[in-house]
């Protein structure tokens, strides 16, 4: 469930789909760990929801990194003018 921004270092609540940007996102289905943490990977996929703010959306996206893991990134220019 969607409840702040996915940018780490922001606080933003979530509140309303009319704010910010949703981000639907391919993950690798991973195990969890006994502490919640993901663990070693499983066969297919699974799609989250990921959340940025006004703000933050509008220099960012939300990626999957190297390992398999949602990360958020730089957005590329659109190269529109």
């Amino acid at each position: 469930m969607v409840t702040k921004c996915a940018n780490p270092s922001c606080g933003a609540l979530f509140h309303s789909l009319r704010n910010g940007k949703l981000f639907l996102v391919d993950l690798p289905r991973c195990s969890s760990g006994p502490g919640g943490e993901r663990g070693g990977r499983l066969a297919g996929r699974t799609a989250e929801y990921f959340w940025l703010c006004d703000q933050c959306s509008a220099d960012l996206t939300v990626v999957v990194d190297g390992s398999g893991q949602p990360a958020v990134a730089k957005a590329r220019a659109s190269g529109r003018v």
